[in-house]
């Protein structure tokens, strides 16, 4: 059982950090302050990350979430590729 509690807490470590990631680009996209406060929020869930109780289910959703999200953030980000590699030339 602490295996696979482990790797659950992994699994959502994992999906936090990518997101916390984002946030340099992110703040190229105008970021809201709710939105940073956010930011910080997930910074303090990342370090309690071990100490929490998970479920299959419950990572799944959060998954499936992060991808979404990610994938929402496609097209502005791409966006800004093309600016960066315009201002660059």
């Amino acid at each position: 059982m602490h295996i696979e509690s482990t790797l659950l807490q992994h699994r959502l470590k994992h999906c936090l950090l990518t997101i916390v990631e984002l946030e340099p680009v992110l703040s190229k996209i105008a970021m809201h302050s709710e939105i940073i406060t956010e930011f910080q929020h997930l910074r303090t869930v990342i370090s309690n990350v071990s100490e929490m109780s998970l479920c299959q289910e419950e990572v799944d959703r959060i998954e499936a979430a992060t991808n979404l999200f990610l994938s929402e953030l496609e097209i502005p980000i791409s966006y800004l590729e093309v600016e960066k590699d315009r201002l660059l030339q």
